[in-house]
């Protein structure tokens, strides 16, 4: 009897046990998607250029951060809009000669997926099997953009070199995804 009571207590501990690992692990993917898309407002160096660069980056506002009382007779001043500037990238398939032209803000994700609407913008190569569905990112950050691998399995490429970490792309680059060859026709910034 007692036997059994052991056996039935055992075996909903390694039930609660599993439960909990499981749980566990979805909450980690969750807080690592949104890592990842966070991730992406750090600012980024060029890999040739070893010296800082001051970015236009601003930390987000806490949501339950206490203010204070504006004083009755002053009006509080107005915080300045920094003008959200457009960016235009005309990429070329070097095989096919296919041109794929983007207006956007701040990201454009280039993969495999149909689904990319984690991204502003989004390139889709669903013939070439050797990208991953999230293959790699364009950034914008200050003035430039930059291009950052999204943890792909068989890496990502700028001009033969692999992209370890966001790296500036400029007119002529070439971004090498899977079997894909990419090469950055134009980059146009809407001015101020």
């Amino acid at each position: 009897m007692w036997y059994w009571i052991v056996m039935v207590l055992l075996v909903a501990g390694c039930a609660a046990l599993l439960g909990g690992t499981f749980a566990n692990i979805k909450r980690n993917k969750a807080e690592a998607a949104g890592v990842r898309r966070g991730r992406s407002r750090r600012r980024y160096d060029n890999d040739d250029d070893d010296d800082e660069e001051e970015d236009d980056y601003e930390p987000p506002r806490r949501r339950n951060a206490q203010r204070r009382p504006a004083k009755a007779q002053e009006p509080a001043p107005q915080p300045r809009q920094k003008k959200r500037r457009q960016w235009k990238i005309i990429l070329e398939d070097l095989d096919t000669w296919e041109k794929y032209s983007f207006v956007f803000y701040e990201t454009v994700g280039i993969g495999r997926g149909r689904d990319g609407s984690m991204y502003e913008k989004y390139l889709p190569l669903p013939s070439d099997v050797r990208v991953s569905k999230m293959h790699c990112v364009i950034i914008h950050r200050g003035d430039k953009l930059y291009l950052k691998d999204e943890e792909s399995r068989n890496g990502t490429f700028l001009n033969g070199r692999r992209v370890d970490r966001p790296i500036v792309i400029q007119k002529d680059d070439v971004i090498g995804v899977g079997e894909t060859k990419l090469e950055v026709q134009r980059i146009l910034r809407e001015s101020e």
